[in-house]
Parts: structure tokens; C-alpha cells; sequence
């Protein structure tokens, strides 16, 4: 048997090739956040999206976007992530860790997280969460997708192992159950109740689900 690499986000190759195959839609959730994005994004305003990995999806969401004077920031903390990234006047991508209390957002229009927040440990989201909202201005979207877990076994069980069976198409099943015992010390994913709380919590009152496939959800959140 073949002694697997650990998962990890500081040595993963190709990174946005493994996501696709890993998270169903997940090229689907980026077009619906370039289209939803209009709606959003004003001159002279920041776009954050935090744990932006190889900021692919911010770098597109910045080439669709003709509004003057925006710029586009980008926040993780993988070294591995962030090597070779091109940055320009109105497009940054830094390292930084958003539990630090000193990473602010200001002046955001739009505000990202995409499978992030889960890698974060629970008792730091909140604070997170409420640092986004601050950081948003009126009528500001923060846009966020999440594994969660199901409220009830049955339906857990289902979706996934048709996850599994998902996975199966690109990943031998080894390395499936490999990466689903690394994960579990790094990701701790909540039910959608839970998520939702935090969100009233952090003070966000209008939420909606725009995106839901298997145990991956995307909820858009409008200060």
C-alpha cells in the first residue's frame, strides 16, 4: 500500500484543480457571485475575500468588474497559496490571519468567504463575523459558502456517501477516507442553524440561501 501525503494546505499542488474536484459546483458558486456582485460592488470601495487561497476567483471577479476605484484584497495564510500571485495597483493578496483582532475591513462593498470560516476554530467566528460586519458598508454583502452538517442523521448519511460517490470520479477511495481523517483536526463544520446564528449574532438580518448542493451551502448576507 502507498503511504498517502497528509492534507495540507501548505503543500497541495494545484490547489484550484483539487477544489473542483473535490466540492461539487464549485465553478457554478463563483458565477453566481460574479452575477450577484453587480448588485454590490460601488466606486471607490474595497473587495475582501478572505482565505482567498490562489485568489483565482477573486482575480476573475476583479476582470468582470468596470466599476472606477475598486480594489481587490485577498487574505490567507498559506505560504504554498500565495506564491507567484501578481499584484497590481488595485489588486492585493497578503498574508495575513483574520483571528488576529488587527486585520481589518474597511469600506467593503462586498466581503467573500469561501469554505473558509469552517477551518476557523469555533470560538474565534463570531468575533470574526462581527469584524465583517463592521467592516461592510450599508447595503455591503458579505457572501459566504460553508460545509455544514445535517440536523438529522438520515439525511447526513446520504448525502455523504453520495458525496463519496461523487469524489469517486476523480479520487481512489483511499485517498478519500486519507483526507477525511486529516480534516477532521483542521475543519469544523456546523449545522445550518448554527451558521445562521452566528450570522444574526455577528448582526447581519437579512440572509438568504443562493446556492445548496449535497452538504456545501451559500448564504448571502446584506448590512
Amino acid at each position: 500500500m502507498t503511504l498517502l501525503e497528509s492534507f495540507s494546505f501548505d503543500t497541495i499542488k494545484n490547489f484550484d484543480n483539487h477544489i473542483e474536484l473535490s466540492v461539487p459546483n464549485y465553478k457554478h458558486i463563483w458565477e453566481l457571485i460574479s452575477k450577484m456582485s453587480s448588485y454590490f460592488i460601488t466606486p471607490d470601495s474595497n473587495i475582501y475575500d478572505i482565505g482567498c487561497s490562489t485568489s483565482l476567483g477573486l482575480k476573475q471577479l476583479n476582470l468582470n468588474t468596470n466599476i472606477l476605484d475598486t480594489h481587490f484584497i485577498g487574505y490567507d495564510i498559506s505560504d504554498n497559496m500565495l506564491k507567484g500571485v501578481r499584484q497590481t495597483n488595485n489588486f492585493h493578496i497578503l498574508k495575513k490571519d483574520i483571528t488576529e483582532p488587527t486585520v481589518k475591513f474597511e469600506n467593503a462593498s462586498l466581503i467573500l468567504s469561501i469554505f473558509t470560516i469552517q477551518f476557523i476554530n469555533i470560538n474565534k467566528r463570531l468575533e470574526i463575523l462581527q469584524r465583517i460586519y463592521n467592516g461592510l458598508n450599508y447595503g455591503g454583502a458579505f457572501i459566504i459558502s460553508e460545509k455544514v452538517y445535517l440536523s438529522r442523521g438520515e439525511f447526513q448519511d446520504i448525502f455523504t456517501f453520495s458525496y463519496y460517490d461523487f469524489k469517486q470520479e476523480s479520487f481512489s477511495n483511499e485517498e478519500i477516507m486519507k483526507k477525511q481523517s486529516d480534516l477532521r483536526f483542521i475543519m469544523k463544520p456546523l449545522t445550518e442553524k448554527e451558521n445562521i446564528s452566528l450570522f444574526k449574532a455577528a448582526g447581519f438580518k437579512k440572509i438568504e440561501t443562493f446556492f445548496q448542493s449535497l452538504n456545501f451551502k451559500a448564504w448571502i448576507l446584506i448590512k
